[in-house]
């Protein structure tokens, strides 16, 4: 997946039902907020089009920091784990949170998850009964 594509994901992510998605301007003051690096609206508007193609290193630290991604998110290949699923943003976001919380919430939190898979059918009962 191209740079492009990816902040293509955030940036349709970032929104919701209730929500606008964000802008690139706000995108653009959050890199500037938090000191990382700055970026100007066009450029970041030309790496969103695929105009812009090899960004720095610290330009793609920036945008993960203003999205809330962890970098690899910018820099890992899809083809490292093959057969494996890539996580959406949204899902990443979910597993980065979860670090350091106790065992009792993990727990609930899993049970949880194991409910709403359930209600969206997403999960085939015989395999509940297997774990």
């Amino acid at each position: 997946m191209s740079i492009a594509q990816r902040l293509e994901e955030l940036f349709a992510q970032t929104g919701g039902p209730l929500r606008r998605p964000v802008t690139l301007q706000e995108i653009t003051a959050r890199m500037e907020e938090r000191g990382i690096a700055t970026m100007s609206v066009s450029y970041l508007h030309q790496l969103r089009t695929g105009q812009a193609k090899n960004p720095r290193l610290q330009h793609l630290r920036a945008l993960a920091d203003a999205f809330g991604v962890p970098l690899s998110y910018f820099t890992d290949s899809e083809e490292d784990e093959p057969g494996q699923e890539r996580l959406t943003p949204q899902e990443r976001m979910v597993a980065m949170r979860v670090h350091g919380l106790s065992d009792e919430a993990l727990a609930s939190i899993r049970a949880i998850v194991e409910l709403a898979r359930r209600s969206e059918q997403l999960d085939d009962p015989a395999q509940d009964r297997e774990m």
